[in-house]
């Protein structure tokens, strides 16, 4: 019987989350006996925007003869690079998703998943089942559609698509009322798979940092718009007597934090397991504060109201895992004297992953 299974998702981006689900789905599926690959589709639009963005700060860093550490690390081998040339085993480069079919002969199976490849702003065919050979099954893992929509000129796109499918399973009860209400799509919804390995695996693969940090710390992880929350986490670390420790490739966040470059996921790992406490605004940066047992708080990034928000991932979590005292905006009040039950917690992971682990051993 054959026993190859593809993965399809977002395993490049220059972010933590992207890398760590990508393994995660790998170890998971491996798990089952399977012999896995990332098939390593690389979207060249997105390749050419990161490369641009990068690009132009080395310019800019040479005009004004500050080429830093971190500019000159991340063009020789930038440890997203590292990590996933450690850590996925991914197949040869291809950039014409035609060319996947011959990527994937012999395969038993193709996962879509995870991450928000199902977004409707981002829609790539190649995420939703195009190109794929007879005899292929496709199977979607806690794939997400991000956004609180469907456009009227994707939903019958969507539904076709899918039709196809051997089994669907999302990220988010909303995301699998959507597809329902809009497709007429029927879905499961799953953990993500950060969520569905032991924390001693992510232990074992934790870098500690070239420096060490002296003493206690709050770790901060913002993708978007820091000095909203400048204030309230500087406020909570000088009431806990810690130092501000923070990844970021702003120059102005060195004002009120230790700054972090060229940190690798690895690192990321080592930075949340180690901290007393953590802020955060990335779903991931969430769950790995979970899974660590840590005293952490998530601050909404999007607003409700916005056409781009993605806060159903937050609320989804919070559904699982009572945290909603945790979930905050930059001006709602902290509630610091309610804990987070980490043996609850244990107790409702332990019931989601053996949902989740049925309907993957099933669907593959």
């Amino acid at each position: 019987m054959k026993n190859k299974v593809g993965i399809l998702t977002w395993h490049y981006y220059f972010n933590f989350g992207s890398s760590l689900q990508a393994f995660a789905l790998q170890k998971l599926i491996e798990g089952l006996g399977y012999d896995v690959r990332i098939l390593n589709y690389r979207n060249p639009l997105l390749d050419k925007r990161i490369w641009w963005k990068d690009a132009a700060r080395v310019v800019l860093c040479h005009t004004i003869g500050l080429f830093s550490q971190r500019v000159r690390n991340k063009y020789s081998i930038p440890n997203a690079e590292r990590f996933q040339k450690r850590y996925l085993r991914q197949t040869m480069r291809f950039e014409n998703p035609r060319c996947l079919p011959s990527h994937i002969k012999g395969y038993r199976s193709l996962v879509y998943g995870a991450d928000q490849i199902w977004a409707p702003n981002v829609y790539k065919p190649i995420y939703m089942g195009a190109y794929v050979p007879d005899g292929v099954r496709k199977v979607s893992y806690a794939a997400s559609v991000g956004l609180n929509h469907i456009p009227d000129e994707l939903a019958d796109t969507y539904a076709g698509n899918l039709s196809s499918f051997h089994a669907i399973a999302v990220r988010e009860e909303e995301g699998r009322d959507l597809l329902k209400s809009r497709c007429n799509v029927d879905a499961q919804v799953v953990l993500d798979p950060t969520l569905m390995i032991e924390v001693q695996v992510y232990r074992n693969m934790e870098r500690p940092l070239d420096v060490p940090i002296a003493g206690e710390y709050l770790f901060c992880y913002f993708l978007n718009k820091t000095h909203q929350y400048r204030e309230r986490v500087k406020d909570y670390a000088k009431r806990h007597g810690l130092q501000i420790v923070g990844c970021s490739d702003k120059e102005s966040d060195a004002e009120w934090m230790h700054r972090l470059e060229n940190v690798g996921a690895d690192q990321f790992l080592w930075l949340v397991d180690n901290a007393t406490a953590v802020f955060t605004d990335s779903y991931h940066g969430s769950i790995f504060s979970l899974l660590f047992h840590k005293d952490f708080w998530t601050l909404v990034r999007f607003a409700e109201d916005s056409p781009i928000c993605q806060n159903s991932r937050i609320r989804q979590l919070q559904n699982y895992f009572g945290i909603g005292h945790r979930i905050i905006s930059a001006t709602s009040e902290m509630d610091e004297s309610k804990a987070i039950d980490y043996e609850l917690f244990e107790r409702q992971l332990t019931e989601l992953r053996l949902h989740s682990l049925t309907y993957l051993r099933n669907a593959l």
